[in-house]
């Protein structure tokens, strides 16, 4: 079992919930989605903020098999490597 823990700025948590669900996770409430091989959190926290500029950003915790880690991980990538929102 592979366990990855990350802040990642600049997506809501309603976004990163919609990405795991087209990833085939089931939302479970409260931030939380399932998936035979995967569990993934997503909980919003405060804003980061250098001088006047704000960026949303959350806590991103996934358990996942040794086997679909990796690949799991790079179809996340890729989600978050949007343009423009």
């Amino acid at each position: 079992m592979t366990t990855i823990e990350r802040v990642i700025r600049g997506i809501p948590a309603w976004l990163m919930g919609a990405y795991l669900q087209e990833m085939g996770g089931i939302a479970v409430g409260d931030g939380r989605y399932t998936h035979p091989q995967w569990s993934a959190a997503v909980t919003q926290i405060e804003d980061y903020q250098i001088g006047s500029l704000v960026v949303g950003q959350i806590h991103f915790h996934l358990e996942a098999d040794d086997a679909i880690s990796t690949q799991l991980q790079q179809q996340l990538e890729r989600k978050l490597l949007r343009g423009g929102g």
